[in-house]
């Protein structure tokens, strides 16, 4: 038998074989525990018809995320960390402070991660006026 009659004979076989393995190695290699530091855009939600955002300060910050290495698959696939400030109970243009933490994250449960910190500023400025 030649060798390359030897190489492609249970061509499949080898081929699943390859698959299965490299299905097994991204398994265990996202068990692991990695960090990620997230670049986290800042959105608001809430405000009155009759108001306008003028400016937010900053608008966004970074959040550093450890966990799984599924987890922060799941996150980057879905689009990243975002938070958020409600403003429902902004009636009156003006300047506003807000400090974010962890319950402004949007669809990320701090529980099931390892830790999420807050790496830059989480001191929010907004600034409001009347619609035009």
């Amino acid at each position: 038998m030649s060798l390359k009659e030897k190489l492609f004979s249970n061509l499949g076989w080898k081929i699943v074989a390859i698959l299965l393995a490299l299905v097994l190695w991204f398994h265990i290699a996202t068990e692991k525990t990695y960090e990620k530091v997230f670049l986290t855009k800042i959105d608001t939600i809430g405000l009155y018809k009759n108001l306008e955002i003028e400016k937010i300060e900053p608008l966004s910050t970074r959040v550093s995320v450890i966990g799984s290495g599924k987890q922060l698959l799941q996150i980057m696939f879905s689009g990243g960390v975002t938070a958020y400030i409600d403003l429902a109970g902004i009636t009156r243009p003006g300047r506003y402070e807000f400090n974010l933490n962890l319950s402004n994250l949007y669809d990320i449960e701090s529980s099931a991660y390892r830790n999420i910190t807050f790496i830059s500023e989480n001191h929010v400025v907004i600034y409001i006026k009347a619609k035009s």
